[in-house]
């Protein structure tokens, strides 16, 4: 009886002493977070006092010693934008969770992002040309060019040029939130398309018809503030690092309505009494306001596209060694993504890229553009069937003229009942590429 009563007493203060040492270990382990905790959640209550204004350039920083510190994002120091820069670095290497976290921080306050619908409606673009011998680029045909355009200026002759029609009395909708792929063989006239509807189309071109934003027709507002065009030419300073390049591009062409919108989001989340996420709210803060918020939109796109593995080096030309030509290819990428636009018009970006990098870069838009809720249309040549996959809607140009315009999923049908029937291990844009060229 008394061996037993020591066994159960012994056990007791087994059971004690082991609760007590894993308070202990809690009480060791979990401190340093606890306290963490509550220090952020003291800043944030101090934050939440202020003023909208205030408040949305205000932010609550880790620096790399592990201090939590209230910081302006208009005026770091170099050490408070270096561990600025480091506790963002996670946004390019999980684009979709950043986009996800975003989207649920703006609909939580109700507010829409807007969108831009795109029509088009008869349009028609016209050249004028020299055919023939007098279009062979010949020193004896450069200096007859400039004297005959001299005299049609004085109308002393006539213009020997002809009209060459490069779209005829085309018609579409490219719907937000939606990817939209341009397919069509080499002279279809997917690039004046594409101009077009950017609104950037040479004025050696003419045009007619109508390009509808929203409702709203070109002359009605200034379309390069809403679209962006990527060229399939790689233009850029062989001076400047990819850093420096993109970087460039991002402070010319300004933040759009970013700062509209966190002013919004501020004010909506103190009435609501809204903790907002604090990677999403710092980075929001740095990419609005202050001095870094080219350098922190441009680090995202860097890391998206897979510059930032040269991004310290120079982009170089034929005479200075630089980047390759398919990092080349996604800097000029790279220049139109840092824009505040809704609408991308993207024109040949594959060209120098292997399958897996335009699958990764293809991808990256796609999630921007069905969370987010903007406007992509992208003219790729040969598309592999994954990346082919990635894409909901489908415009088929073919002699300047709209075979087919609509859904991804329905384009196989659609040349079924016209005659056409894809083999069965044939590329999906392969086929339409060829169906395309027989038209013609």
């Amino acid at each position: 009886m008394d061996d037993a009563g020591e066994i159960h007493a012994f056990g007791r203060s087994l059971r004690r002493e082991s609760s007590v040492w894993s308070r202990g270990g809690e009480e060791l382990f979990s401190r340093s977070s606890r306290d963490e905790d509550d220090e952020e959640a003291l800043r944030w209550a101090a934050l939440e006092k202020l003023p909208t204004y205030d408040r949305a350039r205000t932010a609550v920083l880790a620096m790399p010693e592990g201090e939590l510190k209230e910081v302006n994002v208009e005026k770091l120091g170099a050490q408070e934008k270096h561990a600025l820069l480091q506790r963002i670095a996670w946004v390019g290497d999980d684009h979709e969770r950043f986009l996800s976290k975003f989207k649920d921080r703006v609909d939580r306050v109700g507010i829409q992002l807007p969108t831009i619908e795109v029509r088009y409606d008869n349009l028609n673009v016209e050249a004028e040309a020299y055919v023939g011998s007098r279009g062979l680029p010949t020193i004896l045909n450069t200096y007859a060019n400039v004297l005959e355009g001299l005299a049609n200026a004085l109308h002393l002759t006539q213009n020997k040029k002809r009209k060459i029609s490069i779209l005829h009395n085309v018609s579409g909708i490219i719907k937000p939130h939606r990817m939209t792929l341009l397919l069509g063989p080499p002279g279809a006239g997917k690039t004046s398309l594409l101009l077009a509807l950017a609104g950037t189309l040479p004025s050696s071109l003419k045009m007619s018809g109508d390009i509808i934003y929203n409702g709203h027709t070109m002359d009605e507002f200034v379309p390069r503030r809403s679209a962006a065009y990527v060229s399939q030419h790689d233009l850029h300073m062989a001076e400047l690092t990819v850093r420096e390049t993109v970087n460039f591009s991002a402070k010319c062409q300004g933040i759009g309505h970013r700062f509209d919108l966190l002013m919004e989001l501020s004010r909506r989340e103190k009435e609501e009494n809204i903790k907002p996420d604090p990677e999403i709210d710092i980075y929001l803060k740095a990419a609005a306001t202050g001095e870094q918020k080219a350098e922190v939109v441009t680090n995202h796109i860097l890391k998206v596209l897979g510059l930032d593995i040269c991004a310290d080096t120079l982009v170089g030309n034929n005479m200075l060694r630089g980047i390759s030509g398919g990092q080349k290819k996604r800097v000029t990428t790279a220049e139109m993504l840092v824009t505040p636009g809704r609408a991308l018009f993207m024109d040949e970006i594959s060209t120098g890229l292997d399958s897996s990098t335009t699958f990764q870069i293809v991808n990256s838009i796609r999630q921007t553009i069905h969370i987010i809720g903007g406007t992509a249309v992208i003219a790729l040549l040969q598309p592999a069937p994954e990346t082919y996959e990635l894409f909901d809607d489908i415009i088929l140009l073919s002699d300047g003229q709209v075979v087919y315009n609509g859904p991804r999923e329905h384009v196989l049908e659609f040349f079924k009942s016209m005659g056409f029937k894809c083999p069965e291990r044939k590329g999906v844009a392969d086929f339409l590429q060829e169906v395309s060229v027989i038209n013609v």
